[in-house]
């Protein structure tokens, strides 16, 4: 069963139906590749690529159903406005995310608990890892690179 007769189901069960703006908005996070996405994320995607008209609150209420239904899993930093991520398969557990401190990109990638069991083991002794959830901040390859080459620009103009 794809996620579409899935939620097509579970909102047939719930006697609500399966919008054309609620299948766009699944479909947006499938296609986002891992990608963390925010509701404005997804909104700017529909509008910018698939010149649909739908509405931020509507976007907001389906991405809400959505994580109900198990679909997301809703991720909050501090400070900073909630950002998605698509569920594929299960419900993952263990969790970390790395945010770009310039662009502001986040991709989230799975660490495993008895990994982190093993490596806090020599710390921290007779633990038992139910959850991760690691926020990671630094740059991404992109920016590095900006970063790194904006920094070589100002040394020249230094030096001359």
């Amino acid at each position: 069963m794809t996620k579409q007769d899935l939620l097509k189901t579970t909102l047939k069960n719930r006697k609500q139906r399966m919008t054309a703006q609620r299948e766009l908005i699944l479909r947006v996070f499938m296609e986002s590749n891992g990608k963390l996405l925010s509701a404005d994320d997804v909104f700017m995607e529909i509008r910018k690529k698939r010149n649909h008209r739908t509405s931020k609150m509507t976007v907001k209420r389906s991405i809400d159903l959505l994580v109900e239904l198990g679909m997301l899993k809703e991720i909050n930093f501090e400070n900073d406005i909630p950002k998605y991520e698509y569920l594929k398969n299960r419900q993952i557990k263990e969790n970390a995310v790395f945010v770009c401190e310039s662009c502001h990109s986040a991709e989230a990638f799975e660490i495993s608990a008895k990994d982190l069991e093993q490596l806090l083991h020599n710390h921290i002794s007779d633990i038992e890892v139910k959850e991760v959830s690691i926020k990671i901040t630094g740059y991404c390859a992109k920016c590095k690179k900006e970063l790194s080459d904006s920094t070589e620009e100002i040394n020249e103009e230094n030096v001359k």
